[in-house]
C-alpha cells in the first residue's frame, strides 16, 4: 500500500486559497430523502452544531433526555471544523421533551418533530453546501473555465481524506487489525473497513483520471443510474448508452472491495486488478473481515453551482448527493491550505 495524492480531473491547479479560516466559512446543510410524519415514537431535532463532530453531539442528546446512545439517530456524520445543520431522532414513546435550552452554546435546535421510526444512516437526498475560500491567488480567468466545466461534466466521486485517518492510519490499522488479530470496537472496526475499501475505490478512479477516461463508458464497464445504486454491465453496441454517458445520466461506476463476483469486464477490470495486485495485503484483509462487494460511480453531478469573487475571496454554493465530498469539488480549482485543527 501506498501514500497517493488526488489528481483533478481538469489538469493541474493553478490557483491556491484557504479554506476554514473560521467555521462560518464551510457551511453544510442536510437535506433528508423523506419528509419525517409529524408523530411517532421518536422525537426528530434539526440542529444547527458549530465546530463539534455529530457522535459528540449525539452523545449530548443522549444525556439531557437520558437515554442510551443507541436510542440516538443520524443520518450522516458533517465536519466539525464547520457550521452544519442536520437532523437527529430520539427514541422517546410517550416522554415529554427535555429542556433543549440546557444543550451545550455548540447546540440549537432549529426545529422538531416526530416520526415513527429512527433516523437510519445514509437517508440523506443531498447535502448544500455553502464555502467561502480567501486569499485566492493565481489564474482567474482559468478558475473560471474550470468552474463552468464542472459544472457541465460534474467531478471525480473521490472518497474525501478525513476518511483514511493521518497517513491512511486506519487503513494500516484494518490491516494490523487482521494480521494480528486485534480486538477493536465494533465502531472502530466498522470506520477501519470502510476506509479500506474507500481507499482501494479512489486508487482505482486515480488510474481512470491518469487515463482520461474517468468519465467515458469503457470497454467491460459497470454503469450506474445517476441518483440510485442501480447498475448493469455496459453493452458497446448501445450508443444510446454513451450519449446518457454525456448527458449526465449515467456514470461508470468502479468497485468497493468485497467478497462476491464482479460485474467489470475487459479494459475496466484490467485497471481494477492492478490496483488489486498492488494492495494484496488490504484486499486480503477486507476479504477476511467478510466485506461485500459493492460498486460506487466514478462520476457525480454538482447540481445548483454558482459562484462569486470579490478581490481575493470566492463563494461557492452547490449540492451534492449523499456520500459525495465538497473536497473533490475543491480539489479541481484550488491548491487547498486547510485551516481546520
Amino acid at each position: 500500500m501506498s501514500d497517493f495524492e488526488f489528481p483533478p480531473s481538469l489538469g493541474p491547479v493553478a490557483n491556491t486559497g484557504d479554506i476554514r479560516c473560521n467555521p462560518e466559512d464551510f457551511k453544510v446543510t442536510e437535506l433528508l430523502s423523506f419528509t419525517p410524519t409529524g408523530s411517532g415514537d421518536h422525537i426528530y431535532l434539526y440542529i444547527e452544531k458549530r465546530e463539534c463532530n455529530t457522535d459528540w453531539v449525539a452523545s449530548q442528546l443522549a444525556k439531557i433526555a437520558e437515554l442510551k446512545l443507541v436510542d440516538i439517530g443520524f443520518a450522516g456524520k458533517k465536519d466539525r471544523h464547520a457550521v452544519t445543520q442536520q437532523w437527529f431522532s430520539l427514541h422517546m414513546p410517550n416522554q415529554p421533551d427535555p429542556d433543549w435550552n440546557t444543550l451545550p452554546d455548540e447546540i440549537k435546535v432549529l426545529s422538531k418533530t416526530r416520526h415513527e421510526k429512527k433516523l437510519k444512516s445514509g437517508a440523506i437526498k443531498a447535502n448544500h453546501f455553502c464555502l467561502i475560500i480567501r486569499n485566492l491567488v493565481g489564474d482567474v480567468t482559468g478558475l473560471e473555465e474550470r468552474l463552468q466545466s464542472l459544472k457541465k461534466q460534474g467531478i471525480p466521486n473521490y472518497f474525501g481524506s478525513q476518511r483514511f485517518g493521518n497517513n491512511n492510519g486506519n487503513v494500516r490499522k484494518l490491516i494490523d487489525m487482521v494480521k494480528n488479530r486485534r480486538r477493536v470496537k465494533k465502531s472502530l472496526r466498522g470506520m477501519y473497513i470502510s476506509a479500506g475499501r474507500s481507499y482501494l475505490f479512489n486508487q482505482i478512479l486515480k488510474q481512470r483520471i491518469l487515463q482520461k477516461n474517468w468519465n467515458q463508458a469503457i470497454a467491460g464497464d459497470v454503469m450506474m443510474l445517476d441518483g440510485t445504486k442501480a447498475i448493469f454491465p455496459f453493452d458497446e453496441s448501445d450508443e444510446k448508452i454513451v450519449q446518457r454517458v454525456a448527458e449526465m445520466d449515467l456514470h461508470p461506476a468502479s468497485i468497493l472491495w468485497g467478497r462476491g463476483e464482479r460485474q467489470s469486464q475487459q479494459e475496466a477490470v484490467a485497471i481494477e486488478d492492478q490496483v488489486i495486485e498492488d494492495n494484496g495485503d488490504l484486499v486480503e484483509a477486507l476479504e477476511k473481515v467478510g466485506s461485500q462487494l459493492a460498486y460506487r460511480a466514478l462520476r457525480v453531478n454538482v447540481s445548483s453551482l454558482a459562484w462569486k469573487r470579490v478581490a481575493d475571496t470566492l463563494t461557492l454554493d452547490f449540492e451534492l448527493p449523499s456520500g459525495a465530498y465538497a473536497t473533490s469539488l475543491l480539489n479541481e480549482i484550488i491548491l487547498i491550505s486547510d485551516n481546520e485543527s
